[in-house]
């Protein structure tokens, strides 16, 4: 059950440990659009005494409060009594799910938490007994299946069994502080970058992000600061073309090849010269 109010601005409180951190450039952006059409979507809140506690729309909120609004459109939610702070909580995880802006970490912790807040919910789900017989196999195969058909039935992700396990995966393999260095940089953009950190220990991980996110960064990539840690130099960009022309001149057919040897006649003859290599 659920009503519609507008509620005053200052009554709401944004609970600790948000899924996602709020993007003062978006808001300033949704602050500008508040003004010129006006609240679209209402925010969610839950109520708690005579104040309210935000379930959704944080976003939304502070750009209210950009625009200077004493008060917000709200549906204020009531969740059943049973396993009140769980059903919130997914909530919040399907609303950001259904959103196209995630990035990459965010999307990892997000259905990493909706598979924490999912086993809460159902606590038959989670693995225990004979893991060998079938009833375990369905509830491990049913979980997924669920996980995945709560967003891909928004026609929002299409993300796949293997994707969805993936991402758990990965976030699970990136220490906290790993997680918490990230945000906020061009790294938590990429799934292949976390992937990359999230194979590392602990350890590794810390020294990788010495590295690369340093004020002036010794590293451009994981894979070069890896490189580094190895005491090797990290490729340079010719480093990086001669590298690709090498791997892609061996797959081209004996036809294509002849091509680019004709192309570079003149420096291949000089170089034949000069090794010598008709001497041989």
């Amino acid at each position: 059950m659920s009503a519609y109010s507008s509620i005053k601005v200052s009554l709401i409180d944004i609970p600790d440990g948000r899924l996602r951190d709020v993007d003062p450039d978006w808001a300033e952006c949704l602050s500008a659009m508040f003004r010129e059409v006006g609240q679209k979507t209402p925010i969610d809140v839950v109520a708690n005494g005579k104040r309210f506690s935000l379930v959704a729309g944080a976003h939304r909120l502070e750009a209210a409060k950009r625009a200077k609004w004493r008060e917000i459109e709200a549906r204020i939610l009531e969740p059943s009594a049973e396993h009140a702070a769980d059903g919130l909580r997914l909530h919040e995880i399907l609303e950001n799910l259904g959103r196209k802006d995630l990035n990459a970490l965010e999307r990892c912790e997000a259905l990493s938490e909706l598979k924490r807040v999912y086993e809460a919910l159902h606590p038959q789900t989670k693995r225990g007994g004979d893991r060998k017989s079938q009833a375990a196999r369905n509830n491990k195969e049913n979980q997924t299946e669920i996980i995945s058909f709560c967003f891909s039935a928004a026609e929002t992700t299409g993300l796949t069994d293997r994707a969805i396990r993936m991402a758990i995966a990965i976030f699970n393999g990136l220490s906290p502080e790993t997680r918490e260095r990230l945000k906020g940089t061009p790294f938590a953009e990429k799934q292949s970058d976390l992937k990359a950190l999230a194979d590392l220990d602990a350890e590794v991980q810390a020294k990788v992000l010495d590295l690369i996110l340093g004020e002036l960064p010794k590293a451009r990539t994981i894979a070069d600061a890896l490189l580094i840690l190895d005491g090797r130099d990290p490729e340079t960009a010719t480093d990086r073309v001669l590298r690709s022309a090498c791997d892609n001149l061996s797959k081209l057919p004996r036809t294509g090849r002849m091509v680019v040897f004709k192309l570079h006649r003149r420096e291949i003859v000089e170089l034949v010269r000069r090794e010598g290599w008709l001497d041989e």
